[in-house]
């Protein structure tokens, strides 16, 4: 008995094929099969059994399984110590996005990061550009990341790192809206358009200051979900504004369910995405090996 043969049982335990466990474990459906015919030859008993419907366990199996389950658990918890021991990039990284990058960015960069550190515990939660940066400049949060206008001057009380990414804003509309052949789109051209209003702090800032000269928008429906205000506009029910990078490879613009127009002032800023740092933290390398995540994030 060796852990190889318990991770192809607690494989094919969980995908119930035979085949699709192989796929996934990169080895040869016999190959597998063999070895896990050798550890029922070694325990005495069956552990699968297979019908038209998949691959799955035998009563014996059902009862061994919990055991088999723990001792690979047991292992993982012994290779995350021994990988604690060899490195100082360990302990807990508290991190604070937009919703931009959280929806984009975030998921794969810490994906590959725990992937390669799973002895560091990560927190994230979302939340406007204001707050994080508050949030980091308190000591809440180690890495706040937000965006920033490039004509903005540096005025932020923490450090800022960049992550070489920019981005800049584009209106959402129905297909076939008339507002698609133009070049670009002014905010005041479309002011009495029904406004699907992206909820959040940038975009009311943005708004509201266009409002205090040209009046108010017709707003019809607020949302904090990028994904709800796409449906939203691919329903016809309203325009909507959001950055770039929101919309890359969404399925509503492969399915040609709405299409995107250039912006005018005020969205016709590019926005740089940071990471934020107060120095001086305890896990300073924890932090920088997260960012360098980020940036390298393809």
């Amino acid at each position: 008995m060796n852990f190889e043969q318990l991770a192809y049982v607690k494989t094919v335990y969980e995908m119930e094929s035979m085949i699709h466990a192989s796929e996934k474990m990169h080895i040869s459906q016999s190959a597998m099969s063999q070895s896990i015919a050798n550890l029922e030859k070694e325990i005495g008993y069956k552990l699968f059994e297979r019908s038209r419907k998949g691959t799955f366990l035998t009563e014996e199996g059902q009862r061994l399984i919990p055991y088999i389950l723990e001792i690979l658990e047991s292992q993982n918890d012994l290779l995350v110590e021994v990988q604690n021991m060899k490195t100082d990039i360990a302990g807990t990284l508290k991190i604070a996005t937009i919703p931009t990058l959280f929806h984009k960015i975030v998921p794969k960069a810490l994906s590959h990061f725990k992937n390669d550190y799973p002895q560091v515990d990560v927190e994230v939660k979302e939340a406007d550009r204001e707050d994080i940066v508050d949030m980091v400049d308190k000591g809440d949060i180690d890495i706040g990341l937000i965006g920033k206008p490039e004509t903005e001057e540096n005025t932020l009380p923490v450090r800022e790192i960049s992550l070489n990414l920019t981005t800049k804003f584009k209106l959402l509309v129905p297909k076939k809206s008339k507002l698609t052949f133009r070049d670009y789109v002014n905010l005041e051209e479309i002011q009495d358009y029904p406004f699907i209003l992206y909820d959040r702090g940038f975009y009311h800032h943005q708004l509201k200051e266009f409002e205090k000269t040209h009046g108010p928008l017709k707003i019809v429906f607020k949302t904090t979900n990028p994904i709800v205000l796409m449906r939203t506009v691919a329903e016809g029910l309203g325009i909507g504004i959001v950055s770039n990078l929101m919309v890359e490879n969404e399925h509503f613009f492969n399915d040609e369910m709405i299409e995107a127009v250039s912006l005018g002032k005020p969205f016709d800023a590019a926005i740089s995405f940071l990471a934020v740092v107060k120095d001086g933290k305890h896990n300073e390398k924890t932090i920088q090996e997260f960012i360098n995540y980020l940036k390298n994030n393809e």
